[in-house]
């Protein structure tokens, strides 16, 4: 997906394009986690979808759960749930990150010197 060290950069228009496809994905991740931990409140605790999905939205932010869980199985899903969550959010920032990063060590590497130093 990457161009490797001894490549060219890509275009400016084709790393803008780069950097919104990696957005998108970490987007996904974000959406899919939130609709993953909204259903377990839904189901676990008997919340309706909006509170479920309050509850969801806080735990991934890192804010905590919006009202704490009654029954147990809640409580041991909105556990698992945040530890997941932590997860997600390195995952989500990696993802947005990487592309920028990968760039701005390619330009470090831009002298055309492959070989090994001190050699």
């Amino acid at each position: 997906m990457y161009e490797r060290r001894n490549e060219p950069p890509i275009s400016a228009s084709r790393f803008r394009l780069r950097v919104f496809i990696h957005v998108l994905a970490a987007l996904c991740l974000f959406i899919g986690s939130v609709l993953v931990g909204a259903a377990g409140f839904v189901l676990f605790e008997g919340m309706d979808w909006p509170r479920g999905t309050l509850n969801a939205t806080t735990l991934i932010s890192g804010l905590g759960v919006a009202e704490m869980p009654q029954t147990p199985g809640a409580k041991l899903f909105a556990s698992l749930f945040a530890l997941y969550s932590g997860f997600v959010f390195v995952a989500m920032s990696g993802i947005v990150i990487a592309p920028i990063l990968h760039r701005l060590l390619h330009f470090f590497h831009k002298d055309g010197g492959g070989g090994q130093s001190g050699t």
